[in-house]
């Protein structure tokens, strides 16, 4: 019985010593919490000068003349610059100016990014420095912190060198100030008065208290915990996505590139491993007590994004750094052979202006969807001025329309720039909703992804244009086939008896969005080739925007290319897209390919694609999607 009592004080004992070990403790949390809270606060802006200057850089790289002149001489680049360095300002952030050292070695401004266009400094304005530390740069040739403190917060000024044949040539200065938590005190006091209770008063409570928490989180964690990766699973978010503030978060979901590949390639053992380390990549590359990863189910997983002070941009550089991470990552499946994995990434970055946290998430799956649709291995962030309207259909409205016969096609003009007659139409997919109104393929494509409906929404038009076909002997149609389109059997017997009909197949043309779904198949570059063969014209959609094998083109004899919308609509403003569509022409008129352009909006694309002799044209300068031909 002794033995029991003696025992028994020693846990108490144990207990206490650890208890007010706890309260010295707390007294040095504040200036840890303090200092930590700084670090985190720091980086974040850091990073975001850093990112500039590179940027700023990369603008300048090809420059004959020092960079200072380049600027002063291009007032369009100098505006660019103060635009840019305005977006950066925040709460924290209060200047973010470019300067450079003249020859007598005085300071002076090439840009000024201060929100109050009034208050800006001019061209070349002279800039004292108040701190001698300011020459430090052009010796280390490095980034430089110079700290001022004051009471209530932190002053600090960032120095950034843009280099130029390894000399200074200008400083990016980015000036911000950290308010110190005042409270921190006030919580501690709390804290210790808690304590002090609990040692005092219920310490004996306390015990029994701990170890019924010990066993109800181990039995939690259990049920929470997915078991293979360590991460959350699906159970623990719909226990608790009723309580996530989603003004805190930005939403992201995550999918594993051809993961089923690699489980047919290499076994279920191997894709459990990269399960595995897929999961840790993403766990480090996250912020630990800030960012909640969860595994959804089978290579999908959800990730909430902590976001600080009302300001997205640390929490978009989470998943960020996580489709980085992901990239450089080797999965070893034995000690010396690996394999590189990549994953598709769509963000809602506001969740909080969706009802429920199943709506956010709904958008943020759309975006993935997106970005596997633009050849997978990279991040699209939810357009909320494209599709948060409230148009977006549900599976079953879809369904509905399917059986009332409400799908319809809209047909957009192709023109051929030399005659100005139109040789082609493309068929542009239209849903009429219950009230009577248009829906766009947007708010269809997403929703209907990897269900049989989107077989029976692709039926559906292969019908209307065949119709429209036959009884029009003098026009040509292009419809849209998905790369899953294209591998279902069901819809290449019904290509195959469109051929078997007289002057169908050769003016059907068929486009298709070239990604590595498509590349990678088995089965695909052989059905395009007997598509080929059976008369239809293969067009490749979004040339440009995604994933691009030229060899590829060339194996499958691709008549079309259609060079991006999003290419074209830059191309006067952006050189180095100007670039690329010279070289897509180049490259195209070697393999005796014709060139489409598309989104020529204005007169001005217009004159600009033909003077690059790019042979046809697509865009609302001629025409806009109708449901009649013309």
């Amino acid at each position: 019985m002794r033995n029991i009592f003696s025992s028994r004080n020693s846990i108490y004992l144990f207990f206490l010593v650890v208890f007010i070990s706890l309260l010295f403790g707390v007294i040095k949390l504040e200036n840890k919490i303090s200092q930590k809270t700084m670090e985190i606060t720091t980086s974040d802006i850091i990073s975001i000068a850093n990112n500039s200057a590179s940027f700023i850089g990369k603008i300048l790289e090809k420059s004959s003349d020092t960079y200072a002149k380049t600027i002063a001489e291009n007032s369009t680049l100098q505006k660019q610059l103060e635009d840019y360095f305005s977006l950066l300002i925040t709460s924290n952030i209060k200047y973010v100016y470019l300067l450079h050292k003249d020859n007598r070695g005085i300071f002076r401004f090439l840009a000024d990014g201060t929100i109050d266009k009034s208050n800006r400094a001019c061209l070349n304005q002279k800039f004292d420095i108040d701190n001698p530390l300011w020459l430090n740069i052009f010796k280390t040739k490095k980034p430089l912190i110079i700290e001022n403190s004051y009471s209530h917060q932190l002053s600090i000024t960032y120095l950034v060198p843009i280099l130029k044949e390894n000399k200074v040539e200008l400083i990016l200065v980015v000036d911000f100030a950290i308010s110190k938590l005042e409270k921190i005190n006030e919580v501690i006091s709390w804290i210790k008065m808690i304590m002090m209770s609990i040692i005092l008063v219920v310490i004996a409570s306390l015990l029994i208290l701990i170890i019924q928490t010990f066993k109800y989180i181990a039995v939690k964690k259990t049920a929470y915990i997915d078991k293979l990766t360590g991460v959350y699973n699906r159970n623990y978010l719909q226990e608790s996505e009723g309580f996530i503030n989603l003004n805190d978060y930005i939403l992201a979901t995550l999918d594993i590139d051809y993961f089923k590949t690699v489980n047919d390639t290499y076994g279920h053992d191997v894709g459990d491993k990269v399960l595995k380390e897929m999961a840790s990549v993403i766990s480090l590359s996250t912020r630990d007590k800030e960012d909640i990863i969860i595994r959804y189910g089978g290579e999908e997983f959800v990730i909430m994004a902590k976001v600080r002070r009302d300001d997205s941009l640390g929490a978009l550089n989470v998943i960020e750094r996580i489709l980085r991470n992901v990239r450089q990552y080797k999965f070893f499946y034995t000690k010396k052979d690996y394999i590189h994995m990549t994953v598709s990434i769509g963000i809602n970055l506001k969740p909080n202006e969706s009802r429920n946290f199943s709506d956010a998430f709904k958008l943020a799956d759309i975006a993935l969807y997106n970005a596997k649709n633009k050849g997978r291995n990279n991040i699209q962030i939810y357009d909320e001025s494209k599709d948060n309207d409230g148009s977006m259909l549900s599976i079953n409205d879809i369904k509905e329309a399917l059986d009332e016969d409400r799908i319809l096609c809209y047909y957009q003009k192709i023109i051929n720039n030399n005659t100005n007659e139109t040789t082609h139409y493309e068929a542009l997919l239209r849903i009429v909703n219950k009230k009577g109104d248009i829906v766009l393929p947007d708010k269809i494509l997403p929703i209907i992804e990897g269900t049989f409906i989107s077989r029976n929404i692709t039926k559906n038009v292969l019908r209307i244009c065949s119709k429209k076909l036959e009884e029009n002997e003098n026009i040509n149609i292009n419809i849209n086939l998905r790369p899953k389109d294209l591998l279902d059997k069901s819809i290449i017997e019904i290509l195959e008896n469109y051929a078997k009909k007289q002057n169908i197949s050769n003016r059907l043309g068929i486009e298709i969005i070239q990604n590595e779904d498509l590349i990678n198949s088995k089965d695909g570059k052989n059905i395009l080739l007997l598509l080929k063969d059976l008369g239809y014209k293969i067009f490749v959609d979004d040339f440009g925007s995604g994933y691009s094998n030229f060899i590829y083109l060339s194996e499958i004899k691709t008549d079309y290319i259609k060079i991006d919308g999003t290419i074209i609509k830059n191309i006067l403003e952006d050189k180095i897209l100007y670039l690329l569509v010279k070289s897509i022409i180049s490259f195209a008129k070697e393999a005796n390919i014709k060139v489409i352009a598309e989104h020529v909006n204005t007169k001005e694309i217009y004159e600009e694609i033909k003077a690059l002799g790019i042979e046809y044209s697509q865009g609302y300068y001629f025409s806009s999607p109708k449901e009649s031909l013309e």
